[in-house]
């Protein structure tokens, strides 16, 4: 009697471990489950091995089903990591709001002195945070950035001193480009050309070299002129289209690398329709670069 209760304590024991092989490692397939199921109820019929049948298939389905809805829940998740990470950093409201709260975009105000870059700066500002004014001598000597918001998109606005003038010491001219690609790692960066409208000095007939060579070949696909002192055409009847096709053939060549990107700003004028239009080449250049 008691080998017999030994055997069958024996053959439910093998039969247990082979349902949790099945079940853990899921590498058995349905024959040994309809073999396992045959042995129990059908070769030996026994209420006891019935119970004990339906207890271990019921407890397999409900660890499944915990484990399905477990895997259902990774996929999103791991779909939401994906998705932040294709801005430059995660943003918490994007998702509510719609807008690129973490992203911050870097204008780097670029040009000879007397163009208005500080001015232009506290245009896209919209307050006056750089100081600008008349002035025989450069006013900006050092690099210097501030921060504003435009349309939910953080931006920070980076204005620097003439640093191609061929009277600059080499050391402080890689000095000045040092400061100033410090100043741009928060995000990604945009170069704005800044030159007076009304004139084109020779100075400024090989300044795209000069940018290649302080920031990358690269810079050509990420440089944008703005012209200043648009009132200066609007007194001639002219518009920026009718001023590009007449200017100076050296003028439309650097217009021609940076894809003719340009812009017309009259840094004295209230309003922000010229700072939309920048910010619409901006976003156009760095959806072109996936940086947005």
């Amino acid at each position: 009697m008691l080998k017999l209760l030994r055997n069958k304590l024996l053959f439910i024991t093998k039969q247990m471990t082979r349902l949790l092989q099945y079940y853990t490692v899921r590498e058995q397939q349905s024959a040994d489950f309809r073999q396992c199921h045959t042995e129990l109820c059908f070769n030996r019929p026994n209420n006891f091995h019935l119970m004990l049948f339906k207890s271990c298939i019921m407890g397999s389905f409900f660890s499944i089903f915990r484990s399905n809805k477990t895997k259902d829940r990774q996929p999103v998740a791991l779909s939401w990591d994906r998705e932040s990470q294709c801005i430059t950093r995660p943003h918490t409201n994007e998702a509510k709001t719609g807008r690129h709260t973490g992203t911050t975009v870097n204008l780097v105000l670029l040009g000879m002195a007397g163009t208005g870059k500080s001015a232009s700066g506290n245009t896209i500002l919209g307050q006056k945070l750089f100081v600008s004014r008349p002035s025989s001598t450069p006013v900006t000597t050092k690099c210097q950035a501030k921060q504003t918001e435009i349309n939910g998109v953080d931006v920070n606005v980076i204005d620097t001193p003439d640093m191609f003038d061929d009277d600059i010491a080499p050391s402080v001219r890689g000095k000045h480009v040092q400061r100033c690609k410090q100043l741009c790692e928060s995000g990604p960066c945009v170069f704005v050309l800044v030159m007076h409208v009304s004139r084109f000095t020779d100075g400024e007939r090989d300044i795209m070299e000069k940018l290649e060579k302080a920031f990358g070949r690269e810079v050509r696909g990420r440089t944008i002129i703005l012209f200043t002192r648009g009132n200066d055409l609007q007194q001639a009847g002219m518009g920026l289209e009718d001023f590009l096709h007449s200017c100076q053939p050296d003028l439309k060549k650097m217009v021609e690398k940076c894809g003719n990107r340009c812009v017309l700003f009259e840094n004295n004028k209230s309003g922000s329709d010229q700072v939309e239009k920048l910010m619409t080449v901006v976003n156009t250049i760095l959806k072109d670069q996936n940086n947005f």
